[in-house]
């Protein structure tokens, strides 16, 4: 590693280079950072096909292959090579390696691709686990895998869950899927002398993360820009030591002087405090139009539009397993993470058919038979999953009706009787109450929420009523299931509207307040939803209204500036992370957002 030499560039889009990495004849590997702080590794190449590698490679965050010098940015891995690492490895550390490959392996094969470059230079060791540096040079999915036993073989007497990767027959190899599945969890932390290796890299990475140093005897770098297009203007030079010296002990004895002729100034107050910070993002191989957190907060899966679906894991930052579908392109209804966290519960609807399907997101396989109803009310209703993904309640016709069947052994728990004004529904977050919205579609009629109690079937209490004009779009409970909040979508003449109500007693806590003007007819601007949902603490809520999202309190009082661009958004259920995406299909980019 070492510093940018002379005629280097400083500069490969909006990424600066802090540090060369690696070099052969064709291909340069360099340290970037990029405008939000983060470490990229950016690889400049001249070979043959680097185009349709930059355009295949999911793991790609920006790219310029037109460029003078053609660049791609990808996910930089800080630890040491395989390469580095002396010595043999004992089975329990040569079987988290595997799985780490494995992992990565899985999603390359996934999208078609094949790496092609299995080499201990291209394989990190990481405080997480082992990461591969992608690549997408090979032809057969099943020489990766001879390639990974090949490369393990040596490091110790290969585990029995390996061998299969050295059949000469390649048919008899397994997938990158199913070598992930027979290692199972391989979580044996390093031997001592990889967490040395991985700690040293850290510690000589830090001195490129300082900013840009100024140059002296020992190190004779000369911080310059080749006259380039494709490169912004350097940042301004550091002033010599002693110019800086001098100016400041100048500017000193000024503001001194100044100080004690002047009479004092009035405090300034302090700047306000945004209502969120953003904390990161995901970059997702498709483009997301609906987000979902599993229960630790920890998983993101998203629903992109190509009706497929991807599950990403927001320590790693990167997929956790191949796409999952794509589904049939009359919509996804439902996405839920089971209870233990992993499996994934999708629903879809397509020709009066109402479908549900566990997944393994890590392998992408399908867990158990679908849960299938056939003849569903499909005029004005919609299927919700419970937050846990065990239950479905779907609207069926002749007659009408709304039943509730268990997806995992698709039995069906009974059904609530519902006239033909039946709209949606949506379950609190224990499952015990399932609210459901009533209204006939007449604009002169007025429409009402009734809630279940889901084990004995019965409704509670009475109805809550709403007036001819207001129109529910958007139900959220608390996490606490205590609270309902209501969104209504506006019609002619009127706003939208948020209403709290308390669960028990179906009186409204809060006065309601408004979100915006409703374009006209009841319709949403640009194709942006109306919602507002519970905010990341007890106090607030977020609201979303013509694609901005903005913190409100309790009251509707807002707080801050808002996030304009927004299609859709999804609240971690720990309450640390807002999730939001533009639903643009040419932004594959989920943004995270924290409270500051």
């Amino acid at each position: 590693m070492r510093r940018p030499a002379l005629g280097d560039p400083l500069w490969l889009g909006q990424y600066r280079v802090l540090a060369e990495l690696a070099r052969n004849e064709k291909t340069r590997v360099l340290l970037g950072s990029g405008p939000d702080d983060r470490l990229v590794s950016l690889r400049t190449s001249a070979a043959n096909g680097f185009r349709t590698e930059i355009a295949a490679l999911s793991v790609v965050f920006d790219a310029d292959p037109d460029a003078s010098t053609p660049w791609l940015a990808q996910e930089f891995h800080p630890g040491p090579a395989l390469r580095d690492v002396p010595g043999a490895l004992p089975e329990p550390a040569v079987l988290r390696l595997a799985a780490g490959i494995a992992a990565d392996l899985t999603q390359l094969h996934s999208a078609g691709l094949a790496h092609g470059q299995l080499t201990p230079s291209h394989v990190r060791f990481t405080s997480s686990g082992a990461r591969l540096v992608a690549r997408a040079t090979g032809d057969d999915p099943t020489d990766d895998l001879f390639a990974l036993g090949t490369l393990l073989v040596g490091q110790s007497a290969l585990p029995e869950a390996l061998r299969p990767c050295l059949a000469e027959n390649p048919a008899d190899r397994p997938t990158a899927a199913e070598l992930l599945e027979a290692i199972g969890p391989a979580v044996e932390p390093w031997p001592p002398a990889v967490e040395k290796l991985i700690a040293e890299r850290t510690a000589e990475l830090a001195q490129y993360l300082d900013g840009q140093p100024v140059p002296d005897k020992t190190d004779p770098v000369i911080y310059q820009l080749t006259d380039s297009p494709d490169s912004p203007p350097p940042p301004r030079r550091p002033a010599p030591r002693r110019g800086i010296l001098i100016g400041a002990l100048a500017l000193v004895i000024a503001g001194l002087a100044a100080w004690i002729a002047w009479p004092d100034p009035p405090a300034l107050p302090p700047a306000p405090q945004p209502p969120l910070v953003e904390s990161g993002f995901l970059t997702a191989r498709g483009d997301p139009q609906l987000l979902a957190f599993n229960h630790d907060s920890r998983l993101l899966a998203t629903v992109n539009a190509d009706f497929t679906v991807d599950v990403l894991d927001l320590v790693t930052r990167k997929p956790v397993g191949p796409r999952i579908g794509p589904f049939p392109d009359s919509g996804n209804t439902g996405l839920a993470f089971r209870p233990d966290g992993i499996a994934l519960v999708a629903s879809w609807v397509k020709d009066k058919r109402f479908t549900a399907q566990t997944w393994d997101p890590r392998t992408g396989r399908k867990i158990g038979e679908p849960l299938v109803l056939e003849n569903i009310d499909g005029y004005g209703s919609w299927p919700t999953l419970s937050h846990d993904g065990s239950v479905a309640a779907v609207p069926m016709a002749s007659p009408r009706r709304l039943e509730l069947w268990r997806v995992a052994d698709r039995t069906r728990i009974g059904s609530v009787e519902t006239p033909a004004t039946f709209r949606y529904s949506q379950f609190s977050p224990d499952g015990r109450t399932l609210a459901v919205y009533e209204w006939d579609g007449h604009s002169a009629h007025p429409s009402q929420l009734d809630l279940w109690d889901t084990a004995s079937l019965r409704m509670r209490g009475n109805p809550i009523a709403f007036a001819e004009t207001e129109r529910l779009c958007c139900l959220a409970f608390r996490p606490d299931g205590r609270t309902l909040i209501t969104t209504s979508s506006g019609g002619i003449g009127s706003v939208q509207k948020v209403r709290q109500w308390d669960t028990a007693t179906h009186k409204e806590i809060r006065p309601a307040f408004p979100l915006t003007q409703d374009p006209g007819n009841g319709e949403m601007k640009d194709g942006f939803p109306t919602m507002a949902v519970p905010g990341m603490d007890d106090q607030h809520l977020i609201a979303l209204a013509t694609g901005t999202v903005t913190v409100r309190d309790l009251d509707g009082k807002q707080d801050g500036a808002g996030l304009p661009g927004i299609l859709t958004l999804a609240v971690s259920p720990d309450g640390k992370t807002l999730a939001t995406t533009s639903g643009s299909t040419a932004d594959t980019t989920v943004h995270l957002w924290r409270k500051p």
